[in-house]
């Protein structure tokens, strides 16, 4: 099943090899900057906290397929959110009609019920490798 999964790296070329490890296919990255929803949800996000670096890593934005709930990546340190692409889509039907503050709205309304992580957390960072 596919999920979206915004995840704090140093650069988004590393999710790959993540992703990877744990036995997901990513099926499209970058996607904060091709949203317009993905957007305007990331700039509530930031009005809730949502912190622009953590320990030198931004956020980026990853839909990836494979059969772990959501729910299995939110216990990464790395990963701020994770959700269904299902559900998200879903999310982006029932507002694509609307405009201007109306949208912006509909899209901070998606966001009320997530749970920021701490923003002051280190990143335990390492590129995954396994072991031979």
């Amino acid at each position: 099943m596919k999920k979206h999964v915004a995840v704090r790296l140093k650069s988004y070329y590393h999710g790959d090899a993540g992703f990877q490890y744990n036995g997901a296919t990513v099926v499209n990255s970058a996607l904060e900057k091709r949203d317009p929803a993905l957007k305007n949800i990331m700039e509530e996000l930031h009005n809730q906290g949502l912190a622009f670096e953590v320990d030198k890593c931004k956020v980026f934005w990853f839909q990836i397929d494979d059969d772990k709930p959501a729910e299995f990546y939110t216990n990464f340190n790395e990963v701020e959110l994770a959700f269904e692409s299902e559900w998200y889509e879903a999310q982006k039907g029932r507002i694509r009609s609307m405009t201007g503050n109306q949208y912006y709205n509909a899209c901070a309304d998606i966001v009320k019920g997530f749970v920021l992580k701490d923003q002051s957390r280190l990143i335990n960072y390492k590129v995954p490798t396994k072991a031979a």
